[in-house]
């Protein structure tokens, strides 16, 4: 009886050592192989020397509106994203950012859903850091404190004063392609036109919109 009463007591001090060292294992590196990021491989190929670039779709323009008052309009989007996946749900305590350009309106948002169906994953925001400007080249932090599959970046494009211009007939065909191939409201399609149409008279300068860049994105777990 003594003997079991025993086993019975060591089984449990064990049980809540292997918890108690579960619990303080320490945090490390999750290693690039871990990571998949289709859009910006370049991002978590552990190597600082390569830089992913957010895609864009979209320009500004510049000019005189109707009311021949200056004007700055965003056509398409400035707000661009990629998405990063792990082998699995895996507990992050933080991720290190490692910008290569000035990041405007840097945010975070993570998800343990498995994308199984197309469907749209339901993000969480992370709140830490959320909105602010990155800037510099030095490792950003940014606290997760959870377990996660997906890891959505956002950020807003910068304007490129390499690529300036005016009216350009390829361009507007393109953003109003783009808009058809998103079921844009007919009405919404021809009043983009039509504004063209009035700009390609007057001359409008135009901005390509470039994408910020970073060198990497280190997760750190258990």
């Amino acid at each position: 009886m003594k003997l079991q009463v025993f086993s019975v007591l060591l089984a449990l001090l064990f049980g809540v050592l292997g918890c108690a060292i579960l619990q303080e294992s320490p945090i490390v590196e999750i290693s690039a192989s871990r990571l998949i990021c289709g859009q910006n491989p370049e991002m978590v190929d552990g190597d600082l020397e390569t830089v992913g670039i957010f895609k864009t779709e979209g320009i500004i323009q510049k000019g005189l509106g109707r009311s021949r008052q200056y004007q700055r309009q965003v056509i398409g989007s400035p707000k661009t994203e990629t998405l990063i996946k792990l082998d699995g749900p895996t507990y992050i305590a933080y991720v290190d950012v490692y910008p290569a350009s000035i990041i405007p309106r840097f945010a975070l948002d993570i998800t343990t859903e498995e994308n199984l169906s197309n469907r749209s994953l339901t993000f969480e925001p992370i709140k830490d850091k959320r909105g602010e400007k990155i800037k510099g080249e030095q490792p950003v932090r940014f606290q997760i404190g959870r377990k996660i599959l997906y890891l959505r970046l956002t950020a807003y494009a910068l304007e490129d004063p390499e690529n300036v211009g005016v009216y350009s007939e390829a361009n507007i065909r393109g953003m109003t392609d783009a808009l058809k191939s998103g079921e844009a409201n007919p009405e919404a399609i021809k009043r983009l036109q039509q504004q063209w149409d009035r700009q390609k008279q007057k001359g409008v300068m135009q901005i390509d919109l470039k994408g910020a860049a970073i060198r990497e994105v280190k997760f750190y777990g258990r």
